[in-house]
């Protein structure tokens, strides 16, 4: 027969254990969903930044955003043409891309437009 100081051991490892799983999980679901649906781009070029279709500069050019002017950067991708970087714009409508050389270097791209 078990004596209650074994219950209680056995009792506070289980829960000391669900805890750690449980914060596992948590942490896992929350690495998983910690992308920014945008990342905030500042157009650094003097000229501006052509805004295009495709991110292929022979593409139809839509317009060009003012230096200054602050993008909102859903992703990037350099599987273009080029292989040069280019950036989608979040909730652009027609689907507007910029060209990176534009913006100020990043440490860390935007998330991959078309990964696989």
């Amino acid at each position: 027969m078990a004596t209650p100081q074994g219950a209680l051991k056995k009792t506070a490892l289980l829960a000391a254990a669900m805890t750690a799983a449980g914060i596992a999980l948590v942490g896992q679901a929350q690495e998983a969903s910690a992308a920014p649906a945008f990342v905030n781009l500042t157009v650094l070029d003097q000229h501006g930044a052509p805004v295009y279709a495709q991110p292929t500069s022979s593409s139809t050019r839509y317009r060009v955003e003012k230096a200054g002017t602050t993008l909102r950067i859903q992703c990037s991708t350099t599987k273009t043409p080029s292989g040069a970087l280019w950036f989608r714009i979040y909730d652009s409508q027609p689907t507007g891309w910029v060209y990176s050389g534009h913006f100020q270097s990043l440490v860390h791209p935007p998330k991959e437009c078309f990964p696989g």
